[in-house]
């Protein structure tokens, strides 16, 4: 569809030149993806990369790069995407029909998108592994210079080798505003890709401009109940990022949080790392003692650590939070883990800014097997905690 109107998609892109049969740099691109299809089978041990699919992750790039040779500074990223949607389409290398692509998407490839965020261009490419429906993400930003659009940063997996090469879907990449230097952090946040069960490894990655290499390079596991299963806030130097964690056995998933404040090229972890209450007591209990010793109000909770600490995320939680009559500033946490009795979480909500509204700060202040007696007030605010990152970041 034209949205922009049949003169303006002329003067642009030369509309005789849509059909990809006209194109020749791109039917380098077809035949190149198009051959790796005989390999479909094989490298299973690399997820079938080879390095023919850097080749093909490079005549993508150079291909998108020849287009935006002639794209305006203030052109319509979708048009582009559409553009290269076409093009994609006429030459069949979508997996339109799920058994032409079973066990593995190597020789296909995903939609090419092209963003706008704070004035650059994101493109996103995404070529076919040797898993069952799974895509490798590559990234791109563009920064108009000069003129023209020139690529400023690339994030691309070209190691293949058996340790190194994760293919990911990445689900969100973002610039913050500039920092008083004029630099700005690079946000990828990804997942494993391919059709995989609810509990997959993610990754969330920070670039300083001006730096090659990443100065936050983080994964953990998620489970995956939204599109997007992870999402993040990013300022000139800070992160918060916000997932559904746990509920791999007996129990149900909770919100976890990660925030990060950013000197330069160094990456310091603060709180918080939940939003409610209920939450922090599934983060608590998940951290090493070296991490969970920081939140606790004392040592001697290290025993109740070591005895209750599980990696495997399971327990449930079936009682409402309580609010404790004499210090309304800590909350009763009922847990039942599984082979375990019940126990019960005095939970200390702190707020070190003087502010009322959230992100809170928790403390463990201390752990019990009976029912605390000062705490029977149900706190339905304790379980409840919307979002802490607006819907359009």
């Amino acid at each position: 569809m034209n949205r922009l109107g049949t003169g303006f998609w002329c003067g642009i892109f030369l509309l005789s030149s849509v059909a990809s049969a006209q194109d020749p740099q791109f039917a380098s691109v077809t035949e190149t993806v198009l051959s790796l299809r005989n390999y479909a089978q094989s490298h299973p041990d690399t997820k079938g990369a080879i390095p023919d699919v850097t080749v093909a992750k490079h005549q993508i790039r150079d291909w998108i790069e020849t287009r935006l040779a002639g794209f305006p500074r203030n052109g319509n990223g979708a048009d582009l995407s559409n553009y290269f949607h076409e093009a994609i389409n006429k030459a069949k290398l979508f997996c339109d029909d799920d058994d032409d692509c079973l066990p593995t998407a190597l020789g296909f490839l995903d939609e090419i998108e092209v963003t706008r965020d704070h004035g650059y261009l994101i493109v996103k490419t995404a070529v076919g592994v040797g898993i069952w429906c799974g895509y490798d993400n590559s990234a791109y930003i563009y920064e108009w210079k000069d003129s023209k659009w020139q690529r400023a940063w690339e994030n691309e997996q070209d190691d293949y080798s058996k340790d190194a090469y994760h293919p990911q879907m990445l689900h969100s990449v973002r610039l913050s505003d500039p920092d008083k230097d004029g630099t700005r952090l690079i946000l990828t946040l990804g997942s494993r890709t391919g059709c995989l069960a609810a509990f997959k490894t993610f990754y969330y990655r920070v670039w300083r401009t001006g730096t090659p290499n990443p100065i936050l390079d983080k994964s953990e596991t998620l489970n995956d109940e939204g599109e997007p299963p992870v999402i993040g806030k990013l300022s000139t130097d800070d992160l918060l990022i916000e997932f559904s964690a746990g509920g791999t056995g007996y129990g149900f998933p909770h919100k976890a949080l990660r925030h990060y404040e950013f000197h330069g090229t160094t990456a310091i972890q603060t709180d918080p790392i939940a939003p409610t209450a209920r939450d922090f007591v599934e983060e608590w209990l998940a951290a090493p003692w070296q991490d969970s010793a920081a939140r606790s109000g004392s040592r001697a909770l290290r025993e109740w650590h070591t005895k209750l600490h599980r990696d495997d995320a399971q327990g449930d939680y079936p009682e409402p939070a309580m609010q404790c009559t004499s210090d309304p500033s800590v909350v009763s946490i009922a847990t039942h883990l599984e082979e375990m009795p019940k126990r019960y979480f005095l939970v200390r909500v702190m707020d070190p800014s003087g502010q009322t509204t959230p992100p809170l700060h928790f403390i463990m202040a201390n752990i019990s097997d009976q029912p605390i007696a000062d705490c029977t007030k149900p706190d339905p605010a304790a379980d409840r905690q919307p979002s802490l990152i607006p819907a359009n970041q």
